[in-house]
């Protein structure tokens, strides 16, 4: 099984942006929505508040990073 890095958690509009934004650089990624699935279960996820959690594979992790860092930066411009 392949290690997978949490490289950001956020709203779920910012994820899918950063989503979109790793996958067109070539970073292929994994999106864990902790509230919507917490609601599905049944009940809610203390941990949701963090909303929606964007992952990579170990070996795009650094790529990810700076990626995620570029695209925040972007933003605040």
């Amino acid at each position: 099984m392949q290690d997978i890095y949490e490289v950001f958690s956020g709203s779920s509009v910012d994820a899918n942006f950063i989503k979109a934004y790793l996958e067109d650089n070539g970073v292929g990624v994994f999106i864990e929505n902790r509230h919507q699935s917490s609601i599905a279960a049944g009940w809610i996820d203390p941990q949701s508040s963090k909303g929606v959690s964007v992952f990579v594979s170990a070996q795009n992790y650094e790529k990810a990073e700076k990626l995620v860092h570029e695209y925040l930066m972007s933003r605040e411009s």
